[in-house]
């Protein structure tokens, strides 16, 4: 039984447990020359300004979460990727003490320099290309919160596929 029904979530009580049902994300982490692409936007729940991996949400018409992460980082940064160069690199659990959302993450390693043009100017603030060292950085002096961007830059390393000096 739900005991609400939102837009975008469903509250239900089952067994004493109240569960939030989200209908999942897809999130890329993307390299070029050694650099990491954040985007940074506003997030009303938190009242701020935080610097992320391009992610959002699966649309109920998107018939795989490839397809989502696709269509997201092409609104959110301009860069059209080619299925053929992703690599999924797992999924992450936001919350499972109190709901099943699911971020499926994927890498692409970036040959050429993107051009950085968001379809939607409201949502993203800034786009910028940071390196290593900057991330690291940034994650240190927690800068960096956002935990899909966070789990998706440790499954890139666990996987050789971004290398540190740590």
């Amino acid at each position: 039984m739900y005991a609400f029904r939102g837009n975008l979530l469903k509250l239900r009580v089952e067994n004493g447990y109240e569960i939030v049902e989200h209908p999942g994300a897809s999130a890329c982490i993307i390299l070029h020359n050694n650099h990491i692409l954040l985007v940074k936007q506003y997030r009303k729940a938190l009242n701020e300004y935080t610097w992320e991996i391009p992610a959002g949400k699966i649309d109920s018409s998107d018939p795989e979460p490839l397809t989502t992460v696709i269509r997201e980082v092409e609104e959110e940064t301009g860069i059209k990727l080619d299925p053929k160069d992703l690599i999924y690199l797992g999924k992450i659990y936001t919350t499972p003490g109190f709901s099943n959302e699911i971020i499926h993450v994927y890498f692409v390693n970036l040959l050429h320099h993107p051009s950085l043009t968001p379809k939607d100017k409201d949502e993203i603030q800034e786009i910028k290309l940071f390196s290593i060292r900057e991330f690291l950085e940034l994650v240190s002096s927690n800068q960096i919160k956002d935990s899909k961007t966070l789990g998706g830059f440790c499954l890139a390393i666990s996987r050789g596929l971004i290398k540190t000096q740590c």
